[in-house]
């Protein structure tokens, strides 16, 4: 039983991480972005006048990187086989206690991790644009605090329309 204590409790902290990350998604623009709602047609390409338009995603809840996985390198999953042998479901009590439901025939997703960390950490969407170089760039914010007992490895993934898919991606975390 001492040995499942520190694995319940990175499991907690994940949880509460990913409420955390859903919250602050749903106030997160691209700053060069006017409108409210990214039409198809802007999601394919950038502005005339070379401006990044912004990318509607969703992000997905109560997943965990399975132990040995890695993602791959481009940061893109774009079928379910894959996304099962890298991520396991967390769920969870009440409501909102079920894995993100994920359509991979009209979706793919954009993984980010943080790697073994020991410190208190919250991963935590910002924007992605479609830059004017033909590159899908996804903002993210890392957040360290005091800490912590035991080693996390927290993931972030977001879903993404899948007429993207072939566009390179690019990862910028702030911190």
């Amino acid at each position: 039983m001492k040995t499942l204590r520190p694995i319940i409790t990175a499991t907690a902290i994940i949880l509460a991480s990913a409420l955390t990350m859903t919250s602050c998604y749903n106030s997160s623009k691209a700053p060069s972005d006017a409108n409210d709602e990214a039409s198809e047609e802007t999601a394919q390409k950038a502005t005339p006048l070379g401006r990044p338009s912004s990318i509607p995603y969703t992000v997905a809840e109560n997943y965990f990187i399975k132990n040995g996985a890695n993602l791959p390198d481009n940061h893109k999953i774009t079928d379910k086989d894959t996304f099962n042998s890298i991520f396991g479901m967390a769920t969870t009590m009440g409501e909102n206690g079920k894995p993100t439901e994920i359509d991979f025939d009209k979706n793919f997703v954009i993984a980010v991790e943080t790697g073994p960390v020991q410190k208190e950490t919250t991963l935590t969407p910002e924007y992605l644009i479609n830059h004017h170089d033909g590159k899908l760039v996804f903002h993210y914010a890392i957040k360290q605090g005091e800490d912590i007992s035991y080693t996390i490895r927290l993931v972030l993934i977001i879903i993404v329309d899948k007429n993207l898919e072939n566009m390179p991606i690019k990862l910028v975390s702030h911190s």
